[in-house]
């Protein structure tokens, strides 16, 4: 009651997903979040506690949370390997573009899905069962299809996700307690799945 929340995105909904915007908007609307879209923050005001848009907009705020611009690797950058730091990848065989035995995974790839963990770990297991037969002296047969899998705290402890891929959009769910408990659960064991035990 004696908070008030603005979210703001820098494109024309609350998310680059149809449905996921959707759907984000509604829980806003329902939590009592404002949202402002077109905001690309040009630069924080800390002294009068304003920040200010691109678009020329601007909002005061007590405490301000925001997440850099995700951008792609230096080094990716140094070596001119790619376009904005993203490097030229095959979308089902994870193979850099214009080569055979150079494969390309999670953040460093240019496909068209989010820079996730689930992204890298769902793309593991195809480029591990592409390299190997490119060593057998086959062609690359397998293909990632662009899943991706993301939990989404709504708080007052619920939560939902998102589960998509190239060809089937998200359709996220209504928060429960369990999803929020499973997120929980998954977090505990994290290390579990990157160790490919889980």
């Amino acid at each position: 009651e004696k908070t008030e929340i603005t979210y703001t995105y820098p494109v024309g909904a609350v998310h680059t997903i149809p449905a996921v915007a959707k759907w984000g908007a509604q829980v806003f609307e329902e939590r009592g979040i404002k949202y402002e879209v077109f905001f690309n923050m040009k630069e924080v005001d800390a002294k009068n506690k304003i920040v200010h848009s691109m678009e020329g907009g601007q909002f005061p705020f007590d405490l301000l949370i925001t997440i850099p611009q995700h951008r792609g690797a230096q080094v990716i950058l140094d070596s001119a390997l790619g376009e904005g730091g993203w490097i030229p990848t095959n979308k089902e065989t994870l193979q850099m573009e214009g080569t055979e035995n150079v494969f390309v995974v999670g953040d460093t790839t240019n496909l068209p899905v989010s820079k996730a963990g689930s992204t890298a770990h769902f793309s593991a297991d195809v480029l591990v069962e592409n390299v190997v037969d490119l060593l057998s002296g086959q062609k690359p047969s397998h293909k990632y299809d662009g899943k991706v899998f993301c939990f989404i705290e709504t708080g007052r402890n619920q939560a939902s996700y998102i589960s998509f891929n190239y060809t089937t959009p998200p359709n996220p769910p209504t928060p429960t307690t369990m999803v929020h408990w499973l997120k929980i659960s998954y977090n505990k064991m994290y290390w579990l799945t990157s160790r490919g035990i889980l």
